[in-house]
């Protein structure tokens, strides 16, 4: 049997955890991690999976209508593009909670709040939030002082001899988001990481990564996920 599959519909998948990988029957392969969305053509085989045994956490639609075939007719979605990143994973959640999710709101409301939503993705598919070679040394230093737990911006700044205005000015410029909250995702990466691979309790996991109190590093871990860490770590216990 073949390895790819064949939806009916169109469907946008966005992955919120983990890391994993894309193909699909036209040859192309790419590695996902959280931010990465997977646009899925009804014409196109494709086959997407997470690398570890945990898996990953995903929000995914189906979608179809003539205003999506127009989309497709202006090339807005196009299947040269069945991957890409969100600009702000964080926000995009939230708005998507906020009407998607949310049972009182009218069918148009939520057609029209996905509409938008399937626009921030399509137009934030091309922002750097990864290093790569072509980004300058700052950059790729920058990277490396934010992923560090305990570390802050106006560390990172001082470590590069910037000044921290310039600093968050240039970062969000070349990334599309600010230092703060690529620093923030890093620290809830490495806390997931830490719930899925050790026995720590969350108050061990809040000061090994440098958050200055328990209950503070759940609400920053929620805003993130969606789920505290305790709901988090029983979720992937149960699976």
């Amino acid at each position: 049997m073949s390895r790819f599959r064949y939806l009916q519909r169109l469907a946008l998948v966005v992955i919120t955890r983990g890391e994993g990988h894309y193909s699909d029957d036209r040859g192309r392969e790419t590695s996902l991690s959280a931010g990465d969305w997977i646009l899925v053509f009804p014409e196109i085989g494709h086959c997407y999976r997470p690398d570890r045994p945990g898996g990953w956490d995903e929000v995914y639609v189906m979608f179809e209508g003539q205003v999506f075939d127009s989309w497709r007719k202006e090339n807005i979605l196009s299947e040269d593009r069945p991957t890409g990143r969100l600009t702000d994973l964080e926000s995009w959640l939230s708005e998507f909670r906020e009407v998607m999710q949310d049972e009182s709101s009218g069918p148009l409301t939520r057609l029209c709040s996905f509409q938008k939503l399937l626009a921030i993705a399509m137009e934030g598919e091309n922002t750097k939030t990864q290093t790569s070679e072509s980004d300058p040394v700052w950059f790729v230093d920058a990277c490396r002082l934010l992923s560090r737990p305990g570390f802050t911006v106006e560390q990172a700044a001082d470590d590069l001899n910037m000044s921290y205005e310039t600093f968050r000015r240039w970062f969000r410029d070349h990334s599309g988001i600010p230092p703060h909250r690529y620093h923030r995702q890093q620290l809830v990466n490495l806390a997931a990481k830490l719930l899925d691979t050790t026995d720590l309790k969350s108050a061990e996991i809040a000061r090994n990564l440098g958050f200055y109190d328990e209950a503070y590093f759940s609400r920053v871990f929620k805003k993130v996920t969606g789920r505290s860490p305790r709901e988090y770590r029983t979720r992937q216990e149960s699976r």
